[in-house]
């Protein structure tokens, strides 16, 4: 379903009067950064409400690279959002009529600390998305379907570019900046990086599906890509992002038409930022599907992929909500034993 439909749908609810509550943000707490000599149990959820590194240093060709997991505050949704509630046109009206949400989420934003240069993998949120007016440029309908169906949590000093530089990462030493689609929550980080290459799959981006135009910085112009067919195992369609051929653009689309997610091959695993390929690693492997999905029938392709992936390499699987995944990262928990079908 197109965004001009989901719209239209949506207009009709609330003339029909489904009006939900829209309750406020909880107050932010404060952790401390974790890193590889204090990472936590991996079935230890971490209090994602103040600012949150993991870091876990992996080789690739003999070389350290460091990857780090940031969470750029929190966000919740409604229950039949994460989760298919009725058909393919029903979930997309319960979404808007559900009045429970689901627990906080991270917005991980990945940061890999390639010998290439250091590559961002989404921008996460910023501190404005909590002001009142915040969407009023966005339209009526946009602004109701955000305002009733999303909540967000996040200070300031949680946005990637305080992170970053608390980190040490100057933005002379970021190579590029790679989108896995145009959500708002994975996009309102970029006027942070106006001076940076940002990388986008061209059909997500000449084809987006509810992204949020009216909140892109003006000078936002990023840098189209075109995939290669059958450059990688599983993967229909990838495209190179370093000149060593190590980290991929690959696409994992459904819940955009065109989504794609970053593989990084590197030697003692692979690592997949997956972005909302699903919402946590449970959701894929049980087959289960979010009810805000652009297309149902990808969504499992996409899962087919994925878990045929890996089969054949070691993949640690990191979509951008997902609580565990950061545990993952540093623990280098793999999806499936290669060699093992799912």
């Amino acid at each position: 379903m197109e965004r001009r439909e989901f719209i239209q749908q949506s207009g009709r609810l609330m003339a029909a009067g489904a009006i939900i509550n829209h309750l406020a943000t909880p107050a932010l707490a404060r952790t401390s950064p974790v890193t590889d000599s204090a990472a936590p149990h991996r079935n230890t959820i971490p209090d994602f409400s103040g600012a949150l590194v993991y870091t876990t240093t992996v080789q690739k060709n003999g070389q350290s690279v460091r990857i780090h997991a940031i969470s750029t505050g929190t966000v919740a949704v409604t229950r039949a959002f994460r989760r298919e509630r009725g058909g393919d046109l029903l979930r997309k009206v319960n979404i808007l009529i559900d009045s429970h949400f689901t627990e906080f989420m991270p917005v991980w934003v990945w940061v890999i600390e390639h010998p290439e240069g250091v590559i961002v993998v989404d921008t996460g949120e910023n501190a404005d998305v909590l002001n009142p007016d915040y969407f009023d440029q966005v339209g009526m309908l946009d602004r109701y379907i955000n305002h009733k169906t999303i909540r967000f949590g996040i200070t300031r000093e949680q946005e990637i570019d305080r992170q970053l530089a608390s980190l040490g990462i100057e933005p002379n030493r970021i190579r590029s900046v790679v989108m896995t689609h145009l959500h708002l929550d994975h996009t309102d980080g970029i006027r942070h990086f106006p001076k940076t290459e940002i990388v986008v799959a061209r059909p997500e981006f000449l084809h987006p599906y509810n992204n949020l135009p009216e909140l892109y910085p003006s000078w936002f112009k990023p840098r189209l890509v075109d995939y290669k067919t059958d450059s990688v195992d599983s993967f229909g369609k990838a495209v190179a992002l370093t000149d060593a051929g190590d980290i991929l653009l690959v696409a994992t689309p459904g819940h955009t038409h065109h989504h794609s997610s970053v593989l990084f091959q590197a030697d003692d695993a692979h690592y997949l930022f997956a972005g909302d390929t699903s919402y946590d690693q449970s959701q894929l492997l049980r087959g289960e599907l979010a009810g805000v999905n652009a297309n149902q029938k990808q969504t499992r392709q996409t899962y087919e992929v994925i878990q045929d992936y890996a089969t054949r390499h070691p993949l640690v699987y990191l979509p951008s909500h997902d609580a565990d995944a950061a545990n993952r990262l540093v623990n280098r928990h793999v999806l499936l034993q290669p060699g093992i079908s799912s």
